[in-house]
């Protein structure tokens, strides 16, 4: 029987799998994370899990950032 998804709750992404749906190294996200240049959870005070929502802002915050910089007047 399959595991139905509990209403409101969001799936977190590993590094691993973070990092394939970025086209990016993991080891780069790890440095992100230490950082704190990109959002992320943290699991039972350990472990670094994604959401992707929250990803998904994060790259829309930097867009309209590089957009108001490369604005011309």
């Amino acid at each position: 029987m399959a595991k139905k998804k509990k209403p409101g709750k969001e799936r977190l992404y590993t590094i691993q799998e973070m990092a394939v749906l970025m086209q990016t190294e993991p080891r780069e996200l790890v440095e992100w994370v230490q950082y704190r240049k990109i959002p992320y959870v943290l699991v039972d005070k350990e472990y670094v899990r994604f959401r992707l929502s929250d990803i998904a802002s994060w790259v829309r915050k930097i867009q309209s950032r590089r957009k108001e910089k490369f604005r011309l007047e």
